[in-house]
């Protein structure tokens, strides 16, 4: 019964964790030699603050998304 962890950036969409999961289960399954059911995958969606890389948060080392233009008249 294998199971499979993931931590990855928060902010991917319900669809990106979806294939992850089916993907993961596919190629676990195979590769274990169990039926999919036996495959367990958890998808835990970290924030970049509480993320380091080489000493640093990754919140420092992502670029913030570009700020959305304001509706004109606000």
């Amino acid at each position: 019964m294998p199971v499979i962890t993931v931590d990855w950036w928060r902010g991917n969409d319900r669809a990106a964790r979806a294939e992850l999961v089916a993907e993961l289960t596919e190629s676990a399954s195979r590769i274990a030699g169990c039926p999919k059911e036996a495959v367990t995958v958890l998808v835990r969606d970290v924030a970049h603050d509480h993320w380091g890389m080489g000493g640093t948060l990754a919140d420092e080392l992502v670029a913030p998304p570009p700020a959305r233009p304001r509706p004109s008249g606000t």
